[in-house]
């Protein structure tokens, strides 16, 4: 168990007063309890419970009050036995304090540690120097401290900026603090007796306010703070100054550096700090076991104003790397690098991705699962996961791409300090002089595919034991899954805007304000076809027919380095041979059938048909004759113009018109006529009809329903109105 000592023993074993330690006591609340005095009662503090500090000097105390005392109880024993056990005792206790003080200098800072190592050269350089001199140690240390001071002895340049000049009592005590405490002894004291014991320290509530802010708020100034805290905490006597709320918060992020960089950039601590054990491609053993993908923010500002995205693929195994620029980090520029990843590479087995909707569609997904692809999706916020890439991006933005126009760093300080300097060049600027060129999209892609294959792919990789990918993917002996056909990974391919759907002119495909031409097209002029585009190569475009089937690669030959004159001149040439074969074909059939017998062919047939058919007679109605005031004015003064022709025997006309009557008897068949009465007589018979069938005679069920239908009409209604008023004589013809 413990030794309890009182407030007294431990002012004499730490050199100050009981006061003191008393109020130490209170401050920090040390663990005590009570026990009666005469005259009161007074604290007893165990040993075990105290602060470091204390507790190693009381310890030291105790042992040399239990030296004192066994030598005082051995008082028989001899002198020399006595001192040797009391000597015995400072040693140990000397180990023990050296060997706490060495542990404790790893914990200075950077400055202090290097005061405490300045200082213990200082002394070996003194020791050194007594010895090669051959002097009295106290002349010899002298000597040695004038010489430093004015510069005659030469040392390294850090020490001498550490300590201008010495004098022999400062070599003396360091030699002892050195001996006696250690090395950590050496950087002073200095804050030593203050840390922890400040206000805030012992003030728990000021602490929690203070460690709460930093915690929702990583950069909150001691401003801010120093005002939360007379807001919130009323006892004025607690409130820090704003000096010491200021050195207080340095220290602690100081202090607790990973802490801090944990709250405030979980992304930064990840990097810098989080423990990272083993080796993340350890397990990589095969040329395409494993792919990772995953896109970023270029840190370059394009022709257009915008920043596009990078999207990259990376091999584990020989840390090949593909890279594509996008406008966003969609499906469609996913599918893309995936698309010249699997031509150009083989396929792999396994896919390593994030869980981002781009990465994990239905247009990617369905060739994964389609190839037989095990695709490995990451948890959120896990760039660990694919920590390959992820290094690679860090590669290539730190490299050639900070000197391409248009950089803007990769933090946000340095790009407004890119911005400074470029606003002041500005300003700088004379007449003719060169201005900043951006780079389109197009040509940061080229410069991306220039990078990967012609620098990035050549240099020495420290996770491929110093050589370089191309080397390694070269060196793989065995054979790797490839797509034998092409046509296969064209579901990786994005329609053009809209349906996809475009027609072939004498000019070409028209898509995006650029023309496509191929020597195949020659032929289709005028055809609709389906358009799909790879988005790694803006330079071409696949060209399929409405039912599926490929019909060919079209290029834009401005975009691809190629004369389109001579590209239209291939095609114009394959037209006029596809149309050529296609005539003469038409020709040839043309001389199969005969078509200069078709006229007479045509002419029999309709006459074969037309006498198999029954005769059709037209049947001769009496015709109306049309006349008006006009014809009938006209016809007068014909006659009256035309001369008299000789009179007609009575006897010839009877017979014309016997002739013609017997001839009009044959043409038109007799039928039935039914005579219609005038409207007077239907009225008339209408009464006569309403007279018999109310006088009870019988009358015939035509005639009945004559007169009910004929009752309806407004006739009847109007002539039995007027036979009403005036009589049935007035209707009567």
């Amino acid at each position: 168990m413990s030794a309890q000592v009182t407030a007294e023993q431990i002012a004499q074993a730490i050199g100050v007063t009981r006061s003191a330690v008393q109020k130490r006591a209170e401050r920090e609340c040390w663990m005590h309890v009570e026990s009666a005095v005469r005259g009161g009662r007074r604290h007893l503090y165990t040993v075990g419970t105290l602060p470091d500090d204390v507790r190693e000097n009381m310890l030291a105390h105790l042992a040399k009050q239990e030296a004192t005392a066994a030598a005082a109880r051995s008082a028989g024993r001899a002198e020399g036995a006595r001192l040797r056990l009391v000597e015995a005792i400072d040693d140990r206790a000397v180990a023990a304090a050296r060997e706490h003080g060495l542990a404790n200098f790893l914990q200075l800072p950077e400055p202090r540690q290097r005061k405490a190592d300045a200082r213990a050269a200082m002394v070996d350089l003194a020791n050194r120097y007594r010895r090669v001199s051959g002097l009295p140690k106290k002349r010899a240390v002298e000597l040695f401290c004038h010489q430093y001071s004015t510069g005659r002895i030469e040392v390294p340049e850090w020490l001498r900026e550490t300590i201008r000049s010495v004098s022999a009592n400062s070599i003396a005590n360091w030699q002892q603090q050195l001996e006696r405490e250690g090395l950590s002894r050496l950087a002073g004291k200095q804050g030593e007796h203050r840390r922890g014991q400040g206000i805030i320290d012992t003030t728990p509530q000021l602490r929690e306010l203070i460690l709460g802010m930093i915690s929702d708020h990583p950069d909150v100034s001691a401003k801010l703070v120093i005002r939360a805290i007379r807001a919130r905490i009323a006892d004025v006597e607690t409130h820090p100054s704003f000096r010491t709320l200021q050195r207080w918060m340095a220290d602690w992020r100081e202090t607790n550096k990973q802490l801090a960089t944990a709250i405030a950039n979980p992304d930064a601590w990840r990097s810098r700090y989080q423990a990272a054990g083993g080796n993340a491609s350890a397990h990589i053993v095969r040329l395409n076991q494993r792919w990772e993908a995953d896109s970023t923010k270029a840190d370059l500002m394009l022709s257009d104003g915008t920043r596009h995205v990078i999207v990259g693929i990376i091999d584990v195994y020989s840390r090949r790397l593909k890279l594509h620029v996008s406008r966003s980090s969609s499906s469609a520029a996913v599918a893309a690098t995936l698309r010249r990843s699997l031509i150009d590479w083989g396929v792999p087995e396994q896919l390593g991705t994030d869980n981002g909707s781009d990465y994990v569609s239905d247009h990617v997904t369905r060739v994964v699962r389609g190839l037989g692809i095990e695709q490995h999706i990451a948890p959120p916020f896990t760039p660990e996961a694919k920590p390959h890439i992820e290094r690679a991006f860090g590669t290539f933005c730190r490299d050639l791409l900070e000197l391409l126009d248009g950089y803007i760093g990769h933090s946000v300080a340095e790009r407004k300090a890119i911005e400074a300097k470029r606003s002041f060049a500005q300003r700088l600027m004379k007449q003719g002089e060169k201005v900043e060129l951006r780079k389109s999209a197009e040509e940061l892609q080229g410069f991306c595919d220039r990078w990967t294959d012609q620098v990035y792919a050549i240099d020495p990789h420290s996770g491929l034991n110093g050589k370089s990918p191309a080397e390694v993917a070269a060196a793989w002996p065995h054979g790797v899954r490839r797509i034998e056909d092409e046509r296969a990974l064209d579901v990786l391919l994005s329609a053009a805007p809209g349906d996809g759907v475009r027609t072939i002119t004498k000019k070409g495909i028209r898509l995006d304000n650029a023309l496509f031409e191929a020597p195949e097209l020659g032929g289709l002029e005028g055809q609709d076809v389906r358009v799909l585009l790879d988005e790694a190569d803006i330079g071409e475009i696949y060209v399929f027919d409405l039912d599926g089937k490929f019909l060919v690669k079209a290029i834009c030959p401005e975009r691809k380095g190629i004369s389109r004159q001579e590209l239209s001149a291939k095609r114009k040439a394959v037209q006029k041979r596809v149309i050529g074969e296609k005539k003469a074909e038409m020709k040839a059939n043309s001389k199969n059938v005969r078509t200069e017998h078709l006229v007479e062919d045509i002419l029999r047939d309709s006459a074969a048909k037309a006498a198999q058919s029954p005769k059709v007679v037209a049947l001769r109605v009496r015709d109306e004759t049309h006349s008006t005031p006009d014809l009938a004015a006209a016809a007068i003064a014909a006659r009256a113009d035309r001369r008299e022709e000789p009179a007609v025997p009575v006897e010839v006309a009877a017979r014309r018109a016997s002739q013609q009557q017997a001839i009009e008897a044959e043409l038109v068949a007799p039928a039935q006529v039914i005579q219609i009465p005038p409207p007077e007589g239907r009225f008339q018979r209408a009464r006569d009809l309403e007279r018999r069938i109310a006088a009870g005679e019988l009358v015939s069920d035509e005639d009945r329903a004559w007169l009910q239908r004929y009752q309806q009409t407004p006739h009847y209604r109007t002539s039995k109105a007027m036979a009403d008023d005036f009589g049935a004589e007035t209707l009567t013809a």
